[in-house]
């Protein structure tokens, strides 16, 4: 290639215009900027340029390179391919995962894409005339796209961006920035004991990492700029699809739609297998249109459906309309059969070999019995099969979305549904099955009792009868056949299939929104013949405008709007109605899951009043998981035996206790009030003390504003916290191997206690269980120190984790941290007293008997160890 030639300049300029952009990412990292820039430029620097580049170096300069619209998608997807694999390999080095780790590790893979693309030999684009000819005109970018996509950029941004860092981590969120935590501090089995995917736990720690701090903006950047990408790689797929008006409409009514915005706004994975799944059919839908490059787009595509499922498992759905439209590339014979099966082979082996990075010391770790039993045991099998989670689901979605979007989208998935199978079966029978799906649906959203546990074989079929018909249908096309299977076969999981689906309804919405975009853009078509494009567009999109303004302005109140928390008015309302035939779903749906929601009790200003000094000591609370205070309060203890505070929050999630009664409880336990945490000058948290009043104390409550403490303690939010069970496998001091009754292990201890002890002191005992089986029963454990017949010196019965965490809820495989704290007796003799360890039924005191190695009972107890009080 000569110096001179065009395609060397240009590459030349391209090169320059990328070392520009990489130097100005890096300053970005290093100058005073708010985090939440610095998080997008390290998102930038560490995914997107590097994905950039692969894409570039792997179809960029290949027979059929994609347009510019495809290589910011591709490359939006390889970088968080690439970013999830680098964070891997980083976290599996030895030690913790420091800055410098991450930024040379990026830098050097850089460099050597760098590299690689600047040695490549480049030529022009070339394209056949019958290539060129299949590019028809609906293709080219109209006018109506550009403003399609600047409206998307708009709302999807705006709902998914504005006040991103509001709302308080939640129970998930808590857990994840706390094993990302881990990660950076060096946990080596930290990401297998994530019950899923590694995806939202090293997303978040490369800017835990690199940046030393996190914050909830920060936590959530990654997913909300992956939920924005999926955006615009729905409308793109739409429109090469079917056209500008598909595209639109599907992306738009994603754009508002509550699950997917309340996704973007909370530390999990949806949002990236969402966008991995919509660039897989993207691609393959390109092969089916113009198989060239084959075998290198299929590895593209093997990479993105690889980190969907490294995400989570709710990406094996990308695999059906992937593994169709791969079906229809060896049936055509556009390519021939060995080229193809080797090119498939090649995209396999990729794929697993990315999963086999994380999935096999997954599956190898010990925790991973756990959580097979937590999979198969509490979220697909529950109760009596087949499920029945239609009218579940139907009030969930009306909790993220309002009636208005529910009814919209149901009516024209069914019309699209029946045309389908009109098409099939003749008009009469699309009309009459369309009826019927839309009998079930009022009946659904109307008359829920209809739909019990007895209706559930009577629905079954003709919900599966009806979308096997539209997989069947002889007059499909390909592309509209893979969206109904990648819309149907998850939609029957999760109403019929699956005891628990919660919100993993969400895996539809893309093939759904699609569908709905097809039937208008059919509609269009048809009244464009008729009436002429500018009445075709007014008719068709007008209502889709109305609809999707409608639910803009509710979502902006519900996900982003927080001068008032509408969420938290919302029930208020809903509480103080009485339930009636026509009460809305947030009377008759215990609510849950509220991802996503602008929800804050002011925990920033609990954590800073113990970095303070302000409070001291344990503390119990009515949040009901440890993982979101262990983050606030920075590992603080938490035991209702022990605690000095009590903070009593007012959730909205169906376990947690009203105000009133958490009042009476800590009232009726000797607590007495202390402080109040506002947020927006609303009382949010209640702060309870069993401490006895000092001088001038006696009927003053403090209020502590979060805006005072919400900054400091952003500030201080370094990954180096105290982490503990359940975040971590802690590792163990002094190991035992017990076998109680084949059913618990117990695994070792540690003793935290002054040397010798005194009368009065109290020592820490950290038991390590594991659960040999699931366990019908709840144990308590017994801790005793006495020598023979004499006076017990100490002692302490508990249930397991400080009476939260019983043993009939052990997962096996689980390693359970059980901390005991033990009060030495003030009168206790001097001398060396052993320490034993056991459990009992409650109900009638019966031991579980310690078994030797051949299961023979020969202990009631097991001595773990030997306490001195006083001198020896």
């Amino acid at each position: 290639m000569e110096n001179d030639s065009p395609v060397h300049q240009a590459a030349v300029r391209s090169g320059l215009r990328f070392v520009a952009a990489i130097t100005l990412l890096h300053l970005m990292l290093w100058l005073p900027l708010p985090g939440v820039a610095q998080t997008l430029a390290l998102l930038a620097l560490i995914g997107l340029m590097p994905g950039l580049l692969f894409v570039e170096l792997l179809v960029g300069q290949s027979e059929a390179p994609p347009d510019q619209w495809e290589r910011w998608l591709y490359g939006a997807g390889a970088g968080y391919a690439i970013m999830t694999l680098g964070m891997l390999l980083l976290s599996y080095l030895p030690g913790g995962v420091t800055a410098w780790q991450v930024l040379v590790g990026f830098d050097a893979l850089l460099l050597a894409l760098g590299a690689l693309w600047w040695r490549r030999p480049r030529r022009l684009p070339h394209v056949t005339g019958e290539e060129a000819a299949s590019i028809s005109s609906a293709e080219r970018w109209p006018w109506p796209a550009g403003i399609a996509v600047a409206m998307l950029l708009v709302i999807g941004g705006v709902l998914r961006f504005h006040n991103l860092g509001y709302a308080e981590f939640l129970t998930d969120e808590a857990r994840v920035v706390l094993r990302a935590a881990a990660v950076v501090q060096g946990y080596e089995d930290t990401l297998f004991l994530h019950r899923k995917g590694p995806v939202e736990i090293v997303l978040p720690a490369a800017p835990f990492a690199l940046l030393g701090g996190l914050n909830e903006a920060t936590a959530r950047l990654p997913f909300a700029v992956a939920s924005l990408a999926a955006l615009l790689a729905v409308f793109y797929l739409g429109w090469r699809l079917w056209g500008t008006l598909a595209g639109a409409s599907a992306a738009l009514l994603l754009a508002v739609n509550g699950y997917l915005i309340g996704f973007a706004r909370f530390v999990q994975y949806q949002s990236v297998v969402l966008l991995m799944s919509v660039l897989a059919v993207l691609i393959l839908h390109r092969l089916l249109h113009r198989p060239v490059a084959v075998a290198r787009y299929l590895i593209l595509a093997a990479l993105l459906v690889a980190t969907g499922l490294l995400s989570h498992y709710d990406g094996l759905v990308t695999l059906l309309p992937v593994a169709l439209a791969i079906f229809f590339l060896f049936q055509r014979r556009r390519v021939e059969w060995a080229p193809l099966a080797r090119a498939v082979g090649l995209a396999g082996v990729t794929g697993g070999l990315a999963l086999a990075l994380f999935y096999v010391p997954f599956v190898l770790h010990p925790n991973f019995s756990a959580t097979a039993a937590y999979l198969f045991d509490n979220r697909l099998r529950a109760g009596d099969f087949p499920y029945n989670n239609l009218n579940e689901l139907a009030l969930r979605g009306m909790v993220y979305d309002p009636p208005l979007l529910v009814i919209f989208s149901s009516v024209m998935i069914t019309a699209a549904l029946a045309w389908a199978i009109g098409r099939a079966l003749g008009r009469i029978w699309g009309i009459l099955i369309g009826l019927l799906l839309g009998f079930v649906l009022y009946v659904t959203l109307r008359e829920p009792a209809m739909l019990e546990v007895t209706w559930v074989e009577r629905l079954l079929l003709p919900f599966a009868l009806a979308i096997g018909l539209a997989w069947l249908a002889p007059r499909l096309g390909v592309a509209e056949r893979m969206l109904w299977l990648w819309w149907g076969a998850p939609l029957l999981l999760a109403f019929f299939l699956v005891a628990q689906p919660g919100t993993h309804v969400y895996v539809v919405l893309a093939p759904g929104a699609l569908l709905i975009g097809y039937l208008l853009q059919r509609q269009w078509l048809f009244l464009r013949k008729r009436l002429g494009a500018p009445a075709a567009w007014l008719i068709e999109f007008a209502p889709l405008a109305v609809v999707v303004a409608a639910v803009c302005v509710r979502a902006y109140f519900f996900f982003a709007y927080t001068d008032v928390e509408v969420l938290h008015a919302k029930q208020d309302h809903a509480q103080a109605l009485e339930p009636t035939e026509e009460a809305s779903p947030w009377q008759r749906f215990t609510i849950d899951r509220l991802y996503g929601f602008p929800l804050a009790n002011g925990w920033k200003a609990v954590g800073m009043l113990y970095a303070d000094g302000v409070l001291v000591g344990d503390y119990e609370t009515n949040q009901r998981d440890d993982l979101l205070p262990d983050w606030y309060t920075r590992g603080e203890h938490r035991c209702a035996a022990t605690a000095s505070w009590y903070f009593a929050v007012n959730n909205l999630e169906a376990w947690s206790l009203g105000s009133q009664n958490v009042e009476e409880l800590v009232l009726s336990q000797g607590y007495r009030p202390w402080g109040v945490v506002t947020v927006n000058d609303q009382p949010r948290m209640q702060i309870y003390t069993r401490l006895a009043a000092g001088e001038g104390d006696a009927g003053q409550l403090r209020r502590f504003p979060l805006e005072a403490y919400e900054a400091r303690f952003d500030r201080t939010s370094t990954p180096y916290l105290p982490l503990s069970h359940p975040t971590v496998r802690e590792p163990i001091a002094n190991r035992l191997d017990v076998n109680f009754d084949g059913q618990i292990r117990l695994e070792g201890y540690k003793l935290e206690a002054n040397q010798p002890l005194r009368p009065g002191d109290t020592l820490r005992l950290t038991l390590y269980w594991q659960a040999l089986r699931p366990m019908a029963e709840s144990y308590k454990v017994f801790n005793q120190a006495f020598y023979g017949n004499g006076v017990m010196v100490a002692q302490r019965d508990a249930i397991p984790v400080c009476d939260r965490h019983p043993t009939n809820l052990w997962y096996p495989g689980e390693r359970i941290a059980d901390i005991h704290d033990i009060a030495i007796l003030e009168d206790a003799p001097d001398g060396l007293y052993p320490l034993f360890t056991g459990l009992y039924r409650e109900a009638d005191f019966a031991r579980l008997p310690v078994l030797d190695d051949a299961g023979n009972p020969i202990a009631e107890q097991v001595e773990i160890t030997q306490l001195q009080i006083g001198a020896p």
